[in-house]
Formats: structure tokens, C-alpha cells, sequence
């Protein structure tokens, strides 16, 4: 059975950043409730999973921001140099790249989102399983 991807467009809030995308006809998409996530947005964040070589992007207009993760292993976020909008985290655990899902220009293709990172990470006030997030 052959892989069905659509083609996303997206952008930063300035619009300085532009890209393309081929997503999965239903792409991977996370709600990862992390310290490192939790630190980085202030809250739980909402991420996509990319296949490699899976967007198209002027990498010279992101700044990067190294780190190391809870792991021990480095994680590397991508952001707008102009209006500092998180664009792309690489997670070298997993050697994974992930799309902040809400870059997106049309979001109609995130239908599921699987919670990952919580048991020990989440918001005292959220009640969270696997499908959905209560507050």
C-alpha cells in the first residue's frame, strides 16, 4: 500500500518564515507535556512529526537554540530570527524533527493527537488520558 501525503503550507506570525510541507495523509501529531516543552512555551505544545526531507524552508532566516534534554541528549529549536516564533525542535533521542502543529496555515488535517510526556510533567488542573484533555 503505497504512503498518501498533503501538501501544507504554514509561516511564523510575522511572516518572515514560510515553508511546505508533506504531511501524511494522518500525520503524527503530539501534545507533549515535557519540562523541556513546558519550559520552551509556558504550556503544553502541539507537535507534528516530520518524515526526513519532509519541508521545504529557508533555513538561514531560523535561529537555533541548543540544549540538553532531560535525557542527556541534545535538542536543537528552530526559530524565527525576527519575530522569535518557534518553528521546528529536533529531538536527538529519537533523531526526530517536529513542526509546532500551529505554523500550519490550515490545521483542518490534525484530527488526533496522542498526549505523550505527562504522567509526571502535566498541569495539576488537567485531567489527562490517551484521547483527550479535560480542564
Amino acid at each position: 500500500m503505497e504512503k498518501k501525503f498533503i501538501t501544507k503550507t504554514g509561516g511564523c506570525i510575522c511572516e518572515e518564515i514560510r515553508f511546505e510541507v508533506k504531511l501524511d495523509e494522518f500525520p503524527r501529531v503530539f501534545n507533549c507535556h515535557c519540562k523541556d516543552c513546558r519550559k520552551k512555551i509556558g504550556g503544553i505544545i502541539t507537535i507534528i512529526q516530520l518524515r526526513e526531507n519532509a519541508i521545504k524552508i529557508d533555513k538561514s532566516k531560523l535561529n537555533v537554540f541548543k540544549h540538553k534534554g532531560a535525557s542527556g541528549n541534545k535538542i536543537e529549536k528552530h526559530y524565527c530570527k525576527k519575530c522569535v516564533a518557534p518553528v521546528l525542535t529536533y529531538v536527538e533521542k529519537w533523531n526526530q524533527c517536529y513542526l509546532y502543529a500551529g505554523m500550519l496555515d490550515d490545521i483542518s488535517i490534525l484530527k488526533k493527537a496522542k498526549n505523550i510526556w505527562y504522567k509526571d510533567s502535566h498541569f495539576p488542573f488537567m485531567e489527562i488520558n490517551d484521547d483527550e484533555i479535560k480542564t
